[in-house]
């Protein structure tokens, strides 16, 4: 219950969770007091308190009908800023907002001979840093293996890395601030999260088609599943039959895809599952073959998928927004009557940025976690 909850922390603790109280709406210091079950003098020592320390303001009053309307009181815009950054194999994007969201400023980088270094990562958030002032925290998102406890990246292989990048240390090392380091498919199902129903919103999978991986951000009974090592979701890995060991993404990652159809003598200008499903539409025989294929390996997932979670839903996302109701419905068709139950199969909303807002949220849930 919230009342002994914040009555018995330390005093970092109640600070940081009256912040995350205010942190996305104004409130009076009776509706905290409301919220959390506790006395109006804990919360009157609370805020003054961080209104001291310039975290907290008054503004205005709150309309009511009868009384000396209340304050209202809100998290001071400038008090700090946060940084996030999104890598994937075209490159890095990264921007600073203030404590309200509002975007302070932005850069993005392109990959050097097709690998996102740890160095450039570094540069990126320092150049940012160098004209932010006060930066609080920085969320990075990232394809690949994390390790939740230590921030470690075991394996990225669309960034080029072939070894363990310890990029959580390097970055705290670096700036000195509150570091988060997530796997970027975790962050959009979070993301995609937000906007399900109750019943969808606990068991959940976006499965991620990307330029070479394919990767699952999954959601079961309420919680984010990550893993043993932060390798959950790592689908992609999963070979397609007992008797053929080649992966799923070895075969229709969207680079695998293109190279089918460049092989068949079509050139592939367009993103690949865009044209795939054009030329398939047109009646050519060899997209028409890829697409059966490709859509068996889907089927295979998702069947391999419900049968050990068993989701409400599976939302499509990356480049495999492309595919239509007429896809899904053939994602699904051999498995029913095979499996108990089959989970709607639909495509993830389109969120260009969502990795970088939840890489933020992330961030600024860390860094209230460690107390003010």
């Amino acid at each position: 219950m919230s009342r002994p909850t914040l009555a018995l922390a330390d005093r970092r603790t109640q600070r940081a969770r009256v912040v995350g109280a205010l942190h996305e709406q104004r409130k009076s210091r009776s509706d905290l007091v409301e919220q959390f079950g506790v006395s109006s003098s804990l919360i009157t020592r609370l805020v003054r308190g961080l209104i001291d320390d310039g975290i907290l303001r008054e503004v205005g009053a709150q309309a009511q009908a009868i009384g000396r309307p209340p304050v209202r009181l809100e998290v001071v815009r400038d008090h700090g800023a946060l940084l996030s950054v999104s890598c994937t194999s075209e490159g890095l994007r990264a921007r600073c907002v203030n404590l309200h969201g509002g975007i302070i400023s932005e850069t993005s980088a392109d990959p050097v001979d097709g690998v996102v270094s740890p160095d450039s990562i570094i540069e990126t958030i320092a150049a940012l840093v160098e004209r932010t002032p006060r930066v609080l925290g920085i969320g990075v998102a990232v394809p690949g293996v994390v390790d939740a406890d230590t921030g470690d990246v075991s394996a990225a292989p669309d960034l080029g890395w072939t070894t363990e990048v310890p990029l959580r240390s390097l970055l705290r090392e670096r700036f000195g601030v509150v570091v988060t380091i997530d796997n970027d498919v975790n962050l959009m199902m979070a993301s995609e999260r937000r906007s399900l129903g109750t019943r969808a919103g606990r068991n959940a999978v976006y499965l991620y088609l990307g330029a070479r991986g394919i990767g699952a951000g999954i959601v079961a009974g309420g919680r984010l599943i990550e893993g043993d090592h932060g390798a959950a979701g790592e689908i992609g890995l999963s070979p397609l039959n007992a008797n053929d060991r080649t992966d799923f993404e070895d075969t229709t990652s969207t680079r695998a895809i293109a190279a089918r159809l460049e092989a068949a003598g079509h050139e592939v200008a367009d993103p690949a599952i865009e044209r795939l499903l054009v030329l398939a539409d047109n009646g050519d025989d060899a997209a028409r073959r890829i697409r059966a294929d490709v859509i068996a390996a889907f089927s295979h997932a998702i069947a391999v998928i419900t049968a050990l979670l068993d989701p409400h839903v599976i939302l499509l996302g990356g480049h495999a927004r492309a595919f239509r109701d007429v896809e899904h419905r053939e994602m699904l068709d051999p498995l029913r009557g095979e499996l108990p139950f089959l989970p709607e199969v639909r495509s993830a909303q389109p969120k260009p940025d969502a990795v970088l807002d939840s890489a933020l949220n992330r961030c600024w849930q860390q860094l209230l976690a460690g107390g003010l």
